[in-house]
């Protein structure tokens, strides 16, 4: 006996099924999930711009066209500063590499005046100048060409940076694809949510998009705004090159914590030159500007964007970093806002309690 509605087992049958081919896929696509995460946060972001860069393409194939020059256009905006802070950054590695062995062959540099008047400090401070910075310390150049800790670090990194390298080129490819068809996306992706948790998904979709975009803002004017403040700092303490530390530094102050990497790099090389005030100087003003702006100022504005009450927005940037990498600085607040959508709706359609 057949009939044309299924039955309830058919229908646990197929849910089954379509979960397990969902999981299923989830794992057989597990190494591309960044990839594809940081292609719809780009395309999310860049929605506006591209909607002005479509209008300027005339002719039949006016999708193709805008989606490929566009997509080279992120793919220089996001590879250009980090090849240049790389070689900066390289060039300045050797630089310090080649002042440690110096100083290591010529003996250390004079501590300053004032740090050999401080009581307790001056001769442990002076051991430790000694042994990284005199002769057989560990700024010898002969430690540094056959450390096996450098070696070993060296390979680590290279390894991080080829994964980077891939993970990026399938995230400009995987963006490609989504502004060739994002018009379709924009229609399914909806549509598939109405049919599988009705009509009131909308709200939660509208919430997550802005949450992204909101990230998005925060990160890039957080970034402009430390770099431009390290900027000054470093022009203080005369530090090496310090506009180009400067943007440098905004550029790692996208990543979250990753700003320290620079000025604790220009805290290092000042110190080798001797200029150790300058050099406190340059960490005490790095440390304060990332914690201002890591857990104040940037909470509040994906805050404001994405909705969210500022100990939320900062917990959602903290958690989603540590539970999913850099992109979870956008997936984070997105999954918070999410959440908090649909606590609102819970509490808004219960009925008031009239006893």
């Amino acid at each position: 006996m057949t009939s044309e509605n299924p039955t309830i087992a058919q229908k646990s049958a197929r849910y089954v099924l379509i979960g397990a081919l969902v999981l299923a896929g989830a794992w057989m696509l597990r190494h591309f999930i960044p990839a594809l995460c940081w292609a719809v946060v780009l395309a999310i972001a860049t929605s506006s711009v591209y909607d002005r860069w479509l209008a300027k393409f005339r002719g039949r194939r006016r999708d193709v066209w805008a989606a490929l020059t566009f997509t080279v256009i992120v793919g220089l905006v996001l590879v250009v500063p980090l090849i240049y802070g790389g070689v900066v950054a390289g060039r300045e590695a050797i630089a310090l590499v080649r002042d440690v062995a110096a100083s290591a062959g010529n003996g250390p540099p004079p501590m300053p005046p004032w740090l050999e008047q401080v009581p307790w400090l001056s001769r442990w401070v002076g051991e430790i100048w000694l042994q990284y910075l005199g002769p057989g310390g560990g700024g010898t150049g002969a430690h540094v060409h056959a450390s096996p800790v450098l070696i070993e670090w060296t390979r680590v990194v290279g390894l991080q940076v080829a994964r980077r390298i891939v993970t990026l080129a399938f995230t400009l490819l995987t963006l490609f694809f989504v502004y060739l068809n994002r018009d379709r996306l924009s229609l399914q992706v909806p549509k598939m949510f109405r049919r599988m948790f009705g009509s009131s998904v909308d709200r939660l979709l509208r919430r997550v998009v802005s949450a992204i975009r909101a990230a998005v803002d925060g990160i890039v004017f957080v970034a402009v705004g430390e770099g431009a403040i390290m900027c000054g700092v470093y022009a203080l303490a005369h530090a090496p090159h310090p506009i180009l530390s400067g943007v440098i530094t905004g550029v790692f102050a996208t990543i979250p914590f990753a700003a320290p990497v620079v000025f604790g790099t220009v805290a290092v090389v000042l110190v080798v030159r001797g200029s150790i005030a300058a050099a406190v100087v340059v960490a005490a003003a790095g440390t304060l500007v990332l914690f201002i702006a890591d857990h104040f100022v940037r909470p509040v504005i994906i805050g404001e964007g994405a909705k969210l009450p500022f100990l939320w927005a900062l917990l959602a940037i903290l958690g989603g970093v540590e539970s999913f990498g850099l992109v979870g600085i956008f997936i984070g607040p997105a999954l918070m806002a999410a959440l908090l959508s649909i606590w609102r709706g819970w509490v808004e359609d219960l009925p008031a309690d009239g006893g």
